[in-house]
């Protein structure tokens, strides 16, 4: 394409239909330029998008930091923050224009590295950087750190406080750990600015806050000296709790929970124990608590409680499959606030083919203790399954007592009415026991545990008559679950579980059927049917024993987030002794292969074990499809 020539036009007057002309000319212009860029011309006057850059070429660089060992720190960490703070390497993947951009990025470093120097207590630190020629340029950035400077002094003033001296509030930064001689690094002050304000919120002084602050550096000395200006405010101590948002809870309840009495010293933190409390009710969507905007003239300090209530009802169900039972489903409604203080009220219907059951639990908190609650439950069964079959009825109370974050201990009574047809034939049994148990769980999910490990202690001793016999006899048991994610994230758990029980006091044939031990199934020896590890009858049904072992193993993959594979290993054994004896009593072993589905609610699983050492009576696998972790 020839040189462009542009000549200019004496002006003259348009008239209407000129207009025209040029409306269409201008169009006719905008397609002429559209045709020539398709074959790669350039109209007059038209630069295309980019042709600036490449017409003015980049300065390619490389950088090298040199950092000398600073005198009371680590050449790593210095190194690491100089580097999070330089332009030159954010920006290196985008080299400038210009070396004189390349200059603006240099200078910009060194400004950066001097504030990172001073902030981390390096006053006398020198920087310099230097841009050497060739193709790419290198970029020279040397550092000196020098000696670092210590706290000589600290010292806390109370700007509007005459008594703050005699009320014992604090003088120096020393009593929350800024003390002489340490790095004068700013975020250590910056801390203890902030906990100094925490220690005097935590002890009376609610509305304190940092008025000044003013940082004094010698250069000669290499120390800093630090003073504070605080604004104390007026003491005050704890005034009344008021309410805002309650509409089926009693405020009466939720005092029970306040961790402080009326008139005690004013603590902010006791205002976080607070709402967590409320919190753990699971009665609220939403709990802020706050302090009043002045204490009153007897520096009484109100407290602001405003909830949102969560629905106190709900309605779910689920369904499971098993191949020893079949399908099942579950439907249960629950009232989290029966009557105004917490108490939770659950029905539960349970079917499947080879039992049905209808249960009601009660839960009443801070019964007679804050952390203790009184239980109650009422369940009726029928059931038709290989062992027995026929109708039980159970009845009960009790008390749960936390003893800490991870222990429990409980203590009950339960009467237990059954009219069944087992190994023995039809028979009537009264029951009366005293369930006493502890409890240990510090793990960190109760449906999908990754960390941590599960104890419990069970033991029950029983009274009553079975048919023509009247017994006393103990169960007790004793089982544990440990979890370990040996990598950083959850994408491998192993977790195993082992759990040993006995029966003692009576012999097998005189216990009802459903107080004997079993062992088998999705929640235990996977592989084999319900109940089915252990003695069988001629006709290949389970009697139960008293006494049972069950291990298993098993490692928690996960594919992705929501998919995972679970490789499992399990055995068990139940016995006529009192005491499990592998000698005298088979173990039998099952190996699997399971399938996970993780959702908000738990994963859903699906197992398939296989017993590696069958008897006739055993199916060739067995398939479990439910809710949560096998254990």
């Amino acid at each position: 394409m020839g040189p462009c020539v542009i000549r200019r036009k004496r002006p003259r007057r348009k008239d209407p239909g000129s207009v025209l002309v040029i409306l269409f000319g201008h169009r006719l212009h905008l397609f002429v330029t559209a045709a020539m860029l398709a074959w790669g011309l350039a109209p007059c006057g038209f630069v295309p998008a980019g042709a600036a850059e490449t017409a003015e070429p980049r300065v390619p660089y490389e950088v090298a930091l040199r950092v000398q060992t600073p005198d009371g720190g680590s050449e790593d960490d210095l190194k690491s923050g100089l580097e999070a703070a330089s332009s030159l390497r954010a920006l290196a993947g985008d080299p400038p224009a210009t070396r004189s951009g390349l200059r603006r990025r240099l200078e910009s470093d060194v400004a950066a590295f001097r504030k990172v120097l001073r902030a981390d207590g390096f006053y006398d630190a020198t920087v310099s950087g230097s841009i050497g020629e060739g193709a790419p340029a290198q970029v020279a950035v040397t550092v000196e750190p020098g000696p670092r400077y210590t706290i000589a002094a600290t010292r806390v003033v109370y700007r509007d406080d005459a008594g703050a001296e005699s009320d014992g509030l604090p003088r120096s930064l020393a009593e929350v750990g800024l003390t002489e001689g340490q790095p004068a690094r700013a975020d250590a002050v910056l801390t203890a600015e902030r906990d100094l304000i925490e220690h005097l919120r935590a002890r009376g002084r609610p509305f304190a806050e940092v008025a000044d602050r003013r940082v004094a550096v010698n250069h000669a000395r290499r120390t800093m000296a630090v003073r504070l200006e605080v604004a104390a405010g007026p003491p005050a101590t704890f005034g009344p709790v008021r309410y805002e948002g309650l509409e089926r809870v009693e405020a009466g309840y939720l005092d029970g929970h306040i961790p402080w009495q009326p008139g005690a010293v004013f603590d902010s933190g006791r205002l976080d124990a607070f709402r967590n409390a409320v919190l753990d009710t699971r009665l609220f969507d939403a709990v802020t608590v706050r302090p009043a905007d002045a204490p009153d003239a007897d520096g009484r300090l109100p407290v602001l409680v405003s909830v949102t209530e969560a629905p106190p009802r709900s309605i779910g169900g689920g369904l499971r499959y098993a191949t020893d039972a079949g399908p099942g489903a579950r439907l249960f409604w629950e009232h989290r606030n029966a009557f105004g203080r917490a108490e939770r009220l659950r029905v539960d219907l349970d079917a499947a083919l080879t039992a049905q059951s209808l249960s009601l639990d009660f839960d009443k908190p801070r019964f007679l203790h804050p952390d203790q609650a009184l239980t109650a439950s009422a369940s009726i069964e029928r059931s038709d399954r290989d062992a027995y079959s026929g109708l039980e009825v159970e009845v009960g109370a009790g008390l749960d007592r936390r003893l800490s974050d991870t222990w429990r201990a409980s203590a009950g009574v339960v009467v237990d009415y059954a009219d069944l047809d087992d190994d023995e034939g039809p028979r009537r049994s009264y029951l009366v026991g005293l369930p006493l148990g502890a409890a240990r769980d510090d793990t960190d999910d109760p449906l999908n545990p990754t960390r941590g490990t599960r104890l419990t202690a069970q033991l029950t001793p029983y009274a009553g008559q079975a048919g023509d016999v009247t017994l006393g006899f103990a169960v007790a048991s004793l089982g544990g679950s440990a979890y370990w994610a040996p990598l950083e994230s959850d994408r491998l758990v192993l977790a195993g579980r082992a759990g040993v029980a006995s029966l003692m006091g009576a012999e097998t044939e005189d216990v009802p059927a459903t107080r004997r031990l079993y062992a088998g199934g999705g929640g235990s020896v996977r592989g084999y049917g319900h109940q089915m590890v252990g003695p069988l009858d001629a006709g290949g049904d389970p009697l139960g024993g008293r006494s049972a072992l069950d291990l298993g193993l098993e490692a928690r993959i996960k594919i992705t987030e929501t998919i995972g594979i679970v490789p499992f290993l399990d055995a068990g054994m139940v016995g006529d002794g009192v005491w499990p004896d592998p000698g005298a009593d088979d173990i039998l072993w099952a190996a699997g292969l399971g399938a996970r589905y993780y959702t908000d609610f738990g994963p859903v699983r699906l197992d398939i074990g296989v017993p590696l050492n069958p008897r006739d009576e055993d199916d060739l696998f067995q398939v479990y499809i439910s809710l949560g972790q096998a254990f």
